[in-house]
């Protein structure tokens, strides 16, 4: 399904998804193209072809002095 998986992952019915959580089970249904990432403190869940914005929540976390998130 060329899915890409760190830590505990349950993919169903998913497809060229890329799940990285180290520490938190995750289980994904029916979704295709899209980046999951956990740390201890925020989940990212974006389409892959969205990846690059990534960036416009980096300044939203700088602007409301969220940089322990960064």
């Amino acid at each position: 399904e060329k899915n890409l998986t760190k830590g505990q992952v349950l993919a169903i019915d998913t497809s060229n998804t890329t799940v990285d959580s180290p520490n938190t089970f995750v289980a994904t249904i029916g979704v295709k193209d899209l980046a999951v990432v956990v740390t201890k403190d925020a989940v990212l869940v974006c389409h892959k072809d969205k990846a690059q914005d990534v960036k416009k929540v980096v300044t939203y976390l700088k602007e409301k002095q969220m940089n322990e998130l960064i």
